[in-house]
């Protein structure tokens, strides 16, 4: 018989899932409850996205109920992960010869992909990366217009990435040197070359493929849609729309891709990937958001949106603020979820969307929103940066019309948004 693990001896345990303490904490940090407050530091309620820099998403019940039962015993963490890999290819239907990794991010993916492709399964080449001296392949193609703040993660294995714009300038620049093409999802719309004329090219020059599909689920179907088409790997996020651990993310590929990838990751030392580390309680949390968002039912989940929606327009109705058409493409290229946004009748109120909005982000205890969401503070020093730089140009929004989504509410924030909102509208002086 399996040993019990030992949090569940203690007499006063609870097997309790998000909201109600497994040990009761008497003393020390997390002992008010507001671990928030005891650090002095301001919870937001996330009308803004799944946005890294505001901590992404937060994880269903269950799934932290599935992190507490990945934390009562040790485990091979290799093991553990190609049964992970093993379980998603089921639960997602991946094509033959595809597996999984769950990897801390698409950012820590990435890395750890194009480790693998460097390396393949030769120890001296995995000990020396990202120091490529020697290495037979070492440039990857990007199109021009698929650079991003995020392709520092291919570059960061030592690889040099090629700009090209057209099919002729891709297939032009593959040479002895190139490695692989890299495609970012979200961004099919501004290059010249789509995904599946890239992986034909691809598969012609027998280079690899990577498709950075992070924020791009739902819908659901892409998961097992896009390794489908062929492409090598494919990495989506796991703590946005997912709701998994905001550090995990999904690399799924051809299964000696996959292996390579693993091979120069954590828990193996010596290996640029040794930084992306993932604890079996993310991975097991993981695995249970990702089965929750295969299973759920779409349509009810955007009801639920729409819910919350009705119960903020019931509220400002009598201010004369009124519900615009919901927008929702379904099909979009990534972050899909509808928007709703509301008019003011500025006959009525004298106030703008970002007076509102602005309002929104100063609510205590919990802030609705924030207007700094941009890692402000923490972009480094350009010492040859104008001396008066040009002023950065917001997107021009209607004064009249504030809006946010709703997938990142939690029970009872729409009522709390409301609640505000009211309190905004009664603060606001008469046109």
């Amino acid at each position: 018989m399996a040993p019990r693990a030992a949090v569940a001896e203690k007499k006063d345990e609870k097997h309790g899932v998000d909201g109600h303490a497994i040990v009761p904490i008497k003393s020390g940090l997390g002992s008010t409850g507001d671990v928030y407050k005891e650090l002095g530091v301001t919870p937001l309620v996330n009308i803004v996205g799944t946005v890294t820099v505001i901590g992404g998403t937060v994880m269903k019940p269950e799934v932290m109920e599935l992190m507490r039962q990945g934390n009562q015993h040790f485990v091979m963490i290799n093991e553990l992960e190609v049964a992970a890999g093993r379980y998603i290819e089921k639960l997602c239907k991946l094509p033959s010869g595809y597996t999984a990794l769950v990897t801390g991010g698409v950012a820590a993916g990435t890395v750890c992909a194009y480790a693998g492709m460097l390396t393949e399964d030769l120890e001296p080449r995995m000990k020396a990366c990202p120091d490529l001296t020697g290495f037979p392949k070492t440039e990857v193609l990007i199109q021009k217009a698929h650079r991003n703040n995020f392709d520092h993660q291919v570059r960061q294995t030592g690889v040099k990435l090629i700009e090209v714009e057209t099919k002729d300038q891709m297939i032009n620049a593959i040479n002895d040197k190139t490695l692989a093409m890299h495609y970012i999802n979200i961004q099919s719309d501004r290059g010249q070359v789509s995904g599946p004329e890239m992986i034909e090219i691809a598969r012609k020059a027998n280079i690899y493929t990577f498709n950075d599909a992070s924020a791009d689920v739902p819908p659901k179907e892409r998961l097992w849609e896009y390794p489908a088409q062929g492409w090598d790997f494919v990495a989506f996020s796991g703590g946005k729309d997912i709701c998994g651990p905001q550090s995990t993310g999904f690399l799924i590929g051809k299964e000696k891709l996959v292996r390579w990838a693993q091979m120069n990751m954590s828990p193996q030392e010596d290996r640029i990937g040794r930084a992306c580390k993932v604890g079996k309680e993310q991975i097991f949390a993981a695995l249970k958001a990702l089965e929750m968002f295969v299973n759920q039912d779409y349509d009810a989940v955007v009801k639920s949106y729409d819910d919350r929606a009705a119960v903020i327009s019931k509220a400002v109705a009598k201010f004369g603020v009124t519900p615009l058409p919901r927008q929702f493409n379904p099909n979009a290229l990534g972050n899909v979820t509808p928007h709703y946004s509301w008019k003011i009748d500025q006959t009525k109120l004298n106030i703008t969307s970002q007076e509102v909005l602005h309002q929104l982000a100063e609510t205590k205890p919990v802030g609705i929103g924030s207007l700094n969401a941009d890692a402000a503070g923490m972009r480094g020093r350009n010492p040859d940066a104008p001396a008066h730089p040009q002023e950065r140009h917001r997107r021009q929004q209607d004064p009249a019309v504030f809006g946010f989504a709703m997938w990142q509410l939690k029970d009872g924030e729409d009522k709390y948004i409301a609640d505000r909102l009211v309190e905004i509208f009664s603060g606001a002086k008469k046109a």
